[in-house]
């Protein structure tokens, strides 16, 4: 009974917040049974999720009609629904609507402790002219690529409401287009404009250079 007890008190409950079917909940479960991973879907599913994984829950949170309407409600409704599940994290993981200050607030007054983390893929040390950063906010990813030609994400935390402004955490390794090429993923950089094809190059990018990376910066954070 004792053992049991002690592996109940070490599990750990991650969220992921996503708006993408490409996201890192379930290689995130598969790859650290210490954590229960709670995928919260903005859209429904288009397909039958296999619930193969104990450790491993997925949800819809499909209220878009919702949010055209009211956006701060949205959130309300969602804080009660995310704060269920007691997470140590919330990871957003190409998730396309801003979070508001109300449910950083909210989050944080039910666990001091919550660490609220973005998976930005771009690089967000590059800067303009201006001394902005370059590639921050939606699709920075396509727009880096084409530029750049490789691919980076930047994990950082979400502190308040200001898109990408957080302090950045860690850097994966960049996936360049020429790896992709030798993959046979891509043959040139505008391929990446293709949503399927872009899908794919996300999908080999998060596997190979941000899974690790995620645990070892969540281990950091302890």
């Amino acid at each position: 009974m004792d053992e049991i007890y002690e592996e109940e008190k070490t599990r750990r409950n991650i969220v992921f917040l996503s708006s993408s079917f490409v996201n890192l909940a379930r290689l995130f479960a598969e790859a650290n049974s210490d954590f229960d991973v709670f995928l919260i879907h903005d859209r429904k599913f288009p397909f039958e999720i296999e619930e193969t994984l104990d450790n491993f829950y997925a949800f819809t949170f499909d209220k878009n009609k919702m949010f055209e309407k009211a956006k701060e409600k949205y959130f309300d409704n969602l804080a009660l629904m995310v704060n269920d599940f007691n997470p140590e994290f919330i990871i957003t993981s190409n998730f396309t609507k801003l979070i508001p200050q109300s449910f950083i607030d909210f989050m944080k007054f039910r666990n001091q402790k919550l660490k609220i983390i973005n998976l930005h893929h771009a690089d967000l040390k590059i800067k303009n002219e201006t001394g902005d950063m370059k590639y921050k906010g939606l699709n920075a990813e396509i727009k880096q690529f084409l530029e750049e030609e490789q691919l980076v994400t930047t994990i950082h935390l979400i502190e308040d409401e200001e898109v990408d402004s957080g302090k950045q955490l860690a850097y994966s390794h960049e996936t360049t287009l020429k790896e992709l090429k030798i993959k046979s993923f891509v043959h040139h950089k505008e391929d990446i404009l293709n949503l399927r094809l872009r899908n794919v190059i996300l999908s080999y990018h998060e596997r190979t250079k941000v899974l690790k990376l995620l645990r070892k910066t969540l281990n950091e954070l302890k």
